[in-house]
């Protein structure tokens, strides 16, 4: 019971909340496309709308990931060294942006789910809009998950993220000789 309690105790750090949740949006999404395209191929309407609506749940779960990541940054950015702190950044600033094609793939995946039940022919349109911007935002959330996991598995290191030396100031010269004191 004790260990139960310690798990409940856990479930209060946001950053801790958002590693739980973070897979949601990457593996929820791709079976939930993969659902529909089954169902888009097999022309089963019941399928294809399981297939939206768990889009747009996976999708949906983008706020809540981004949400508890913005809570938790703070905690995450005292514990890591400057490395790791600009794989933070580059995280932070990925899941802004895709936590954006997530909602516009929702939204097209309940203009789909509409349109399946009221206007069938807007569907070929419709859904094969829903199966692109679903990649895009598939691609955008292992992309951020990539950096994420830079941030402090020492296992994936492999240095800063692209960008990081040209934006960190430069080195003072250390082979200049120091000006003498009188």
């Amino acid at each position: 019971m004790n260990e139960f309690k310690d798990f409940l105790e856990t479930l209060k750090q946001p950053e801790y909340v958002h590693v739980l949740l973070n897979p949601i949006p990457i593996y929820g999404l791709g079976l939930a496309l993969l659902t529909f395209i089954i169902g888009s191929v097999m022309k089963s309407r019941g399928v294809q709308a399981v297939g939206l609506v768990l889009i747009i749940l996976t999708c949906a779960s983008g706020w809540l990931v981004e949400r508890y990541g913005e809570e938790g940054y703070d905690r995450v950015e005292a514990m890591v060294s400057d490395k790791e702190k600009a794989w933070l950044d580059a995280h932070k600033e990925r899941g802004e942006r895709a936590v954006w094609v997530l909602y516009a793939e929702a939204l097209f995946a309940v203009l789909s789910l509409v349109a399946l039940g009221i206007f069938p022919k807007a569907m070929n349109f419709l859904g094969t809009a829903t199966i692109i911007i679903g990649f895009a935002a598939l691609l955008m959330t292992i992309w951020t998950g990539h950096a994420g996991g830079k941030i402090r598995h020492k296992e994936f290191y492999e240095g800063p993220p692209p960008g990081y030396e040209k934006a960190k100031p430069p080195e003072p010269k250390t082979d200049a000789p120091l000006p003498k004191l009188d």
